[in-house]
């Protein structure tokens, strides 16, 4: 009994040993596992990447396109900005009325009647209406017109119509009688270009 006692204390340092390589072993086939289950990702794991890498360049041709759209609405808006400003900061009746007066006494034309109406706030500027009665002739309405077209000042004749006159003919021509509407403009202060900036922001 003591021999067999003497030769498990001389060989229990390779037990020992053996053991320890089988506890290795183990853990090498558990890494194993492992190491091929890695291998097994690494495809999906490479498309997922690619597909990360091809969204992050959409954002980045995204933001990039944005930044030119960006550059672009700001000239246009600074355009209508600056087209807004060369609008008269005011209406003021008494001059109105007396370059038209002015423009139809310097035709000859008869029975002038103006009567300013109200302001109306449109989004680029604000208009103010002028509505008028006149007799004269055809050619006589055809030069008036084009010299409020001519004016320095922008206006606009919104609407004109002929109507018959019981008045005799002044020379060749016929006397008709003539009534419209003339719009003067001045540009509304509150206006101002929306960019839409903030929108794309949030976007972002």
């Amino acid at each position: 009994m003591k021999e067999l006692v003497n030769k498990f204390i001389a060989n229990i340092e390779v037990l020992i040993i053996l053991y320890a390589l089988n506890g290795i072993c183990d853990l090498y086939d558990e890494h194993t596992v492992q190491v091929d289950s890695l291998r097994a990702e690494f495809p999906q794991m490479d498309q997922e990447i690619k597909s990360t890498n091809i969204k992050l360049q959409e954002i980045k041709d995204f933001l990039k396109k944005t930044d030119e759209y960006k550059a672009r609405v700001e000239g246009v808006a600074k355009n209508i900005e600056e087209v807004q400003k060369q609008l008269p900061g005011e209406i003021n009746d008494s001059q109105i009325l007396t370059f038209l007066n002015g423009e139809i006494n310097a035709l000859n034309i008869k029975d002038p009647s103006l009567v300013p109406g109200k302001e109306e706030a449109s989004t680029y500027f604000i208009s103010k209406e002028y509505n008028f009665k006149i007799k004269g002739t055809f050619l006589q309405f055809l030069i008036l017109l084009e010299r409020i077209g001519n004016a320095e000042r922008i206006y606009n004749v919104k609407s004109f119509k002929l109507l018959a006159s019981n008045e005799p003919k002044k020379g060749r021509f016929q006397v008709v009688n003539g009534e419209g509407v003339i719009q003067a403009f001045r540009y509304n202060p509150d206006f101002k270009v929306d960019r839409g900036f903030d929108k794309i922001e949030s976007i972002k």
